[in-house]
């Protein structure tokens, strides 16, 4: 008798086992198959397959925002590469560029400029000089690299000779944006206003918000207000269509995987209905005494009242997480708006703009960015305050600034100094806030203050 309750028991405890287990997410899921085809991959000796799950499951590891890993599968990449070489010299020149290329975006997302041009040299380096297209992607990721140096020389350099060598590149968004931030840097605004209109008309959505918003700048400073205003309503209504979009997507994606957790859910509940069945089957079977029948009914109905506890649990955890994504939505959506919400008050901004060109703000304007600020993005200041309490009231401000997005030139004109000045005081703002944060950028660094 109490090798047939022992059985039972474990028949139990199984049964619970499975049904207390919860399906993966979509993200964990696909990189759990590529690390299991990778580790059966690793003796094949196909290289080019490994090169491929290498790339997958770097951008498995981009998508989790866990950098390291992902430039360690990168550089594998790259290793992988190197072996096809040997074989395969097109091919390994081919796949040797791609890596280069990836390690260097990669490095350029994260601010380190530096790694992020040896990378582009390297790839531009290695292409093959029939791959007119790939060697021209390439020198537009150079351009783009020395674009954040604001190198406006070695800008138009690079987007020049991708002209040349293949000169469809002009169609894209990239080479466009690209190119008439290089003319900014060079002051040629001429040519800049020349090109601007048939850019902004030529380009996507969020090449036409970047490019509207550089337009409106240069009607600014040429005080062409009538044109900045206009330009900034079209800029204010892009960036809505823009949010709309994010904001429909994002939706749709919560609920499609709404969608696919219910169903999991509910297969997960048909087998262990299922296995709980074969479970009663077996134990009818076995308990033939009257003596067990009781206990039998018993633990049935302990193990009912578990499971739907368990599901009482599982649904308050699927609400949880449902809550928390609407909202990290809502602070992401706070965030955009905080970030263009310097387009609207341009108009205010200028009107304290003076003779000189500069604009000179009373203190109860900063007072009121400092209040705004805090509205939009609640605790901001007294958060940044108390963690670097040697922090000038100026210093807050300028940080308020800098999460609004406000672009250099403006800066320049609210504290009276030259464009190139603005960098330098960014960068001594990021030693004043922490010397060991000089590979990322300060708005980056700012964000963490942000509920």
């Amino acid at each position: 008798m109490k090798k047939l309750l022992l059985i039972i028991l474990i028949g139990l405890l199984v049964n619970c086992t499975k049904t207390n287990n919860k399906p993966p997410t979509e993200e964990d899921a696909a990189l759990f198959s590529l690390l299991n085809e990778l580790d059966k991959c690793q003796e094949t000796g196909d290289k080019e397959k490994r090169y491929k799950l290498y790339s997958q499951i770097a951008a498995e590891y981009e998508k989790k925002n866990l950098s390291e890993l992902q430039k360690h599968y990168q550089h594998k990449m790259i290793i992988e590469a190197e072996a096809i070489n040997k074989d395969n010299k097109r091919r390994g020149q081919t796949l040797l560029t791609e890596a280069h290329q990836q390690m260097a975006t990669t490095h350029m997302v994260q601010g380190d400029l530096d790694s992020a041009c040896i990378e582009a040299h390297n790839a531009a380096q290695l292409a093959p000089k029939d791959t007119l297209d790939f060697r021209a992607q390439t020198l537009l990721l150079l351009a783009q690299i020395h674009l954040m140096t604001e190198n406006a020389d070695s800008v138009l350099h690079y987007i020049s000779e991708a002209k040349h060598i293949f000169p469809k590149v002009v169609n894209t968004d990239l080479f466009r944006i690209t190119h008439a931030y290089g003319l900014d840097l060079q002051n040629r605004n001429e040519e800049l206003m020349a090109v601007l209109p048939s850019y902004i008309s030529e380009c996507g959505i969020h090449g036409q918000a970047e490019l509207t918003r550089l337009l409106m700048y240069h009607h600014e400073a040429s005080k062409q207000w009538q044109k900045a205003y206009d330009d900034a309503i079209s800029l204010m209504n892009i960036t809505d269509s823009i949010a709309k979009d994010e904001t429909s997507e994002n939706m749709a994606r919560i609920h499609a995987l709404q969608h696919e957790r219910q169903m999991e859910f509910q297969r997960a509940e048909r087998k262990a209905e299922q296995a709980q069945f074969f479970v009663i089957i077996i134990m009818a079977l076995l308990l033939l005494l009257a003596a067990c029948i009781a206990g039998l009914l018993y633990r049935r109905k302990a193990r009912i009242a578990h499971a739907k506890e368990m599901e009482a649990l599982r649904l308050s955890e699927a609400a949880q997480i449902n809550e928390n994504l609407v909202r990290e939505e809502n602070v992401k959506l706070q965030r955009l708006y905080y970030e263009h919400l310097f387009a609207i008050i341009l108009p205010i901004l200028n009107a304290h703009r003076g003779k000189s060109g500069h604009i000179n703000l009373e203190e109860s304007s900063w007072e009121l960015i400092e209040k705004n600020t805090d509205m939009v993005l609640p605790g901001f200041t007294s958060r940044l305050r108390k963690q670097h309490p040697t922090l000038t009231t100026e210093d807050v401000r300028f940080c308020c600034l800098l999460m609004m997005r406000v672009p250099n030139a403006l800066l320049a004109d609210v504290y009276s100094i030259a464009s190139s000045s603005v960098a330098v005081r960014k960068q001594r703002m990021k030693k004043k806030l922490d010397k060991d944060i000089q590979n990322q950028t300060i708005e980056d660094y700012l964000n963490q203050y942000i509920i």
